[in-house]
């Protein structure tokens, strides 16, 4: 060995001695500063926002990092310990924890003395979250409260930005809110989880936090292709006057034609797969969507896991609570001639399904014409028998004796128009023998996608929302994040559409992105 690469293999020798792994010497505690107990511990999903990729810290031997929060109104404390310390030699010199955290915490979180002084709170027990209770539930005996509040409230802004390194800990490519405007506080609301201790210690809370989501009101310009009609009659001349002349009027921008936006949701580590998930999502969309002029409830760049909780809250809904997609069915008895080569693929045909009830049901629903479709998708191949859903047997198509062979030729077309039209500048970079074939490889990852939460939607018998069978859905689900890989999107912050959390992404393996880059994630 030359003497340039013993030198080398000492120094790679140090820094791995001295380094410690940030995500495994990281813990989180909820913690009741009134009887000075533990609630719940658990460590985070990554630390790479904090301390770089390679999620390394040097210069410590027995490195601990204890993040507590009072487990009522999250107020933080940090406890940065460690043996050894690497003695500095010129520019190489032991990582700051303290000024990596410094950017994602209070500065009160690094205050002298121990987590029992920082923390305590003589008024604990009058604590009460902020803003109103909008739902509550209970889970084995353990009552639950969902609290809702503008994020202009200052109680409830201080309570997330004490909370709010747990998005880049939990929610991967999740960034912290910016709040610095009051313009655009008032269209921020802050959604709470807490379970209850309904005996708790004289001067105890019995308040403590299971998880929290965030969303953002958009206002919103009527479609110029196929404007709604009540978004038409909204954007008069009177009501834009009255919004340009707001010292005049005590109209508010938030009451324009609006969209909302679930950005940031988590459930905390140790109450996830309980369905709490379920619980505050759907508390989320029933809250956010009551407005008149809320015309659409959308989710910004969700990952695999909410995707999941999404579209099974979302078929749960709509199966119980609109007979119009309840009753939903693909029409078997269509003839060849019904679907000419040379005409597109008549959807509400394949439906029996007119225009107008098509609008009625997201106008009622107010989910996006795409995630609509998908669950139209997942609802009528619910009912094709899993021995039908096979390309062998759709040879004859139409003409096929058996009805659930010609129901699942007409569902593969539904679902081919929709992936088509929607990866259409994908496709348009191959030659159309190897375009059909992308196209099917996509449509066989969608089946097995929509197969796969099917069952387990069938597994929970069909009952509703707050039944105990949702305990099979993982209630950790995050938005605002991206696929695990580190492959982070920029998102342009005024594009005012649904998240592409779609099919497009099933090409990335056939089809390369414009940089060249592959993107992994499947719907």
């Amino acid at each position: 060995m030359e003497v340039g690469d013993e030198l080398t293999a000492e120094i790679t020798a140090q820094v791995e001695e001295w380094s410690t792994n940030s995500t495994a010497c990281t813990t989180i505690h909820l913690y009741n500063p009134t009887t000075n107990t533990t609630t719940a511990f658990f460590q985070p999903e990554f630390t790479y926002p904090i301390f770089g990729e390679e999620e390394a810290i040097f210069g410590y031997r027995d490195l601990s990092i204890d993040i507590t929060f009072a487990a009522h109104n999250l107020r933080p404390h940090v406890k940065i310990s460690h043996g050894k310390k690497f003695q500095a030699h010129g520019e190489v010199r032991p990582t700051d924890v303290k000024a990596a955290l410094a950017d994602f915490l209070p500065e009160s979180a690094f205050g002298g003395g121990g987590k029992k002084d920082v923390l305590r709170d003589d008024a604990a027990n009058e604590f009460v979250p902020p803003g109103r209770r909008i739902a509550e539930y209970s889970r084995d005996g353990i009552n639950h409260e969902i609290w809702c509040a503008s994020l202009a409230d200052s109680a409830a802004r201080e309570l997330l930005e004490n909370m709010q390194i747990l998005i880049p800990l939990f929610i991967e490519g999740g960034s912290m809110l910016q709040l610095e405007h009051d313009w655009s506080t008032k269209r921020w609301k802050l959604f709470l989880l807490y379970r209850l201790d309904h005996r708790p210690m004289p001067k105890a809370s019995p308040y403590s936090l299971v998880g929290y989501g965030t969303s953002y009101r958009v206002s919103t310009l009527p479609s110029r292709a196929d404007p709604l009609k009540e978004d038409e009659d909204a954007y008069t001349e009177k009501s834009l006057d009255k919004l340009v002349s707001s010292a005049d009027s005590t109209s508010s921008p938030l009451d324009l034609p609006s969209r909302e936006r679930l950005s940031q949701f988590l459930i905390l580590p140790p109450y996830q797969g309980a369905g709490h998930g379920q619980q505050l999502y759907n508390t989320m969309y029933s809250h956010l969507t009551i407005a008149a002029n809320v015309h659409e409830f959308t989710v910004e760049d969700p990952n695999e896991a909410f995707d999941d909780l999404r579209d099974i809250c979302d078929l749960q809904h709509l199966r119980a609570k609109v007979p119009e997609f309840a009753a939903l069915r693909l029409n078997t008895e269509l003839k060849a001639t019904d679907l000419p080569a040379t005409s597109d693929i008549p959807l509400d045909l394949i439906l029996s399904l007119i225009p107008e009830t098509r609008t009625q049901l997201q106008r009622k629903t107010k989910l996006t014409d795409r995630q609509l479709n998908r669950l139209i998708e997942m609802h009528t191949l619910s009912f094709i028998p899993a021995s039908n859903r096979s390309r062998s047997r759709i040879t004859r198509k139409l003409k096929a004796s058996n009805e659930f062979d010609r129901a699942f030729y007409l569902w593969r077309l539904m679902a081919k128009q929709r992936l088509y039209l929607h990866n259409r500048d994908l496709l348009a970079q191959v030659e159309r023998v190897e375009r059909v074939e992308k196209l099917e490889g996509v449509l066989e990852g969608v089946v097995e996608g929509y197969v796969a939460l099917l069952e387990r939607v069938e597994k929970m018998g069909g009952r509703s929302e707050d039944a105990d069978g949702e305990r099979e859905v993982k209630g950790g689900a995050v938005a605002n994040s991206i696929p695990k890989g580190r492959k982070r999107r920029v998102v342009d912050e005024d594009d005012d559409e649904e998240d592409e959390r779609d099919e497009s992404e099933m090409l990335v393996d056939q089809v390369p992105t414009m940089n060249g880059k592959k993107r992994v994630r499947m719907s």
